[in-house]
């Protein structure tokens, strides 16, 4: 199997970033990102398309340099895909193209997110106990420095890294779970 890239994949290009925001797309970076190396047909399944739509937006994805094959397929018919780096982040907004693009994008992930949030509160009276009262929606307000604020970030991304580590691979009892991290300096 190919050693996967430890470089983080930094998105400049408005046309990257406005590609990403499509459901599907910000699916499979999440399983790809997540440490997942699957095929078209087993993202599909995942998403809800067709094989075949799914294969188109791994090729955009593949020639944007966010995706790239894996050679670790069994099979000739088998044709995995991975993530390209280790992480993947957007370069700070500074055109209106960036903006915008950056914009679609964030509004797409939050839907998607909104989603999920309100499908399993939908959802939550029929599922089994021991699956009851695990969402969470928490909120709040720290006066912070610029400091402090990449200080909280760090803090948060290292809590939550063990977790995501260890969830890489499917087990028994395991199901997906969406995490998030959102810290914003509010513009007065």
């Amino acid at each position: 199997m190919a050693r996967r890239s430890r470089k983080q994949i930094t998105l400049k290009d408005p046309r990257a970033i406005r590609a990403l925001s499509h459901p599907a797309r910000i699916a499979v970076i999440d399983e790809l990102y997540g440490g997942r190396v699957a095929t078209s047909t087993e993202l599909a399944e995942l998403t809800g398309l067709t094989p075949s739509a799914m294969s188109y937006h791994m090729r955009a994805l593949e020639k944007l340099g966010i995706i790239e094959r894996d050679d670790s397929a069994t099979d000739a018919r088998e044709r995995p895909w991975r993530a390209a780096g280790k992480g993947l982040n957007i370069s700070s907004l500074t055109t209106r193209a960036q903006q915008a693009a950056g914009a679609l994008l964030t509004g797409s992930v939050v839907d998607t997110q909104r989603q999920e949030f309100d499908a399993y509160v939908a959802a939550e009276p029929n599922l089994p106990a021991e699956w009851r009262a695990k969402a969470q929606l928490d909120t709040g307000i720290a006066y912070l420095t610029a400091a402090e604020t990449d200080e909280l970030i760090a803090a948060l991304h290292a809590a939550a890294e063990p977790f995501r580590r260890k969830g890489r691979r499917r087990r028994k009892g395991t199901r997906r779970v969406r995490t998030g991290l959102l810290v914003v300096p509010i513009v007065e």
